[in-house]
């Protein structure tokens, strides 16, 4: 993981960096107000420096014996959701660690659950995949109201958009009617942008709280100042 010279100047919350040689730092990442989960072959500094762009307490791990973090995990404050893969030990390990709060394995045939589960600390929006079952789960779990829902279309949501409890960006081609559905759920205003130099999947190069953003390098001059935009509330 390499980080590129101290951030942006932008806004001091605003910082660019790279995750194993890739701008794709959502990937392998996910982060609430309270945690940050990274891999566990993360180097020291390089965790140390996330959890201070963040403002939170890096914690590794791996999940399903994969470092795609962001991929295979949904969070908020209250809690981490884990696809049915996820080996015992990498689940004990996260119990240790994160003891205050909820660290669910969601009992679903859906395994990729930071792509299909969008959540901050006030509600849940998720693909219509999900069964009633997954729903309680989900809700339980983060102590959230869950509601099922697609962004242009798409029902991978948790990949198409960032949320914190401050505000959100979502991916250019949402609807009016989809920002309508994510800010009844999730009670924040959002910004439709792209990163790293187009890619409508904004949470591949993303990661946010409402403490920090951190963003990939390709991310091009019109795009960080939407995003200073977005994340200057």
């Amino acid at each position: 993981m390499r980080g590129l010279s101290g951030g942006l100047n932008l806004t001091s919350r605003i910082h660019v960096f790279d995750v194993f040689g890739t701008p794709y730092v959502g990937l392998f990442g996910t982060c609430t107000d309270q945690f940050l989960i990274v891999p566990s072959i993360t180097p020291e500094k390089d965790a140390r420096l996330l959890g201070q762009m963040l403002s939170v307490e890096p914690v590794r791990a791996s999940v399903a014996s994969t470092f795609l973090i962001g991929v295979m995990t949904a969070a908020n404050s209250n809690g981490v959701l884990l696809p049915k893969t996820a080996l015992d030990e990498e689940v004990e390990s996260l119990k240790r660690t994160l003891r205050d709060r909820n660290v669910v394995v969601l009992e679903s045939r859906l395994t990729a659950l930071g792509n299909l589960i969008l959540a901050n600390d006030r509600g849940a929006v998720v693909s219509p995949d999900f069964t009633q079952r997954d729903i309680r789960s989900i809700s339980d779990a983060l102590s959230v109201e869950v509601v099922r829902g697609t962004i242009s279309g798409m029902k991978t949501v948790g990949s198409l958009a960032v949320v914190t409890n401050r505000t959100g960006v979502v991916t250019v081609d949402a609807t009016d009617a989809d920002l309508e559905l994510l800010r009844d759920v999730l009670k924040v205003e959002l910004f439709r942008i792209t990163v790293n130099d187009g890619s409508k999947f904004v949470r591949s190069g993303l990661l946010a709280n409402d403490w920090g953003v951190v963003v990939g390098s390709r991310t091009r001059g019109p795009e960080l100042m939407l995003l200073s935009t977005a994340f200057a509330r």
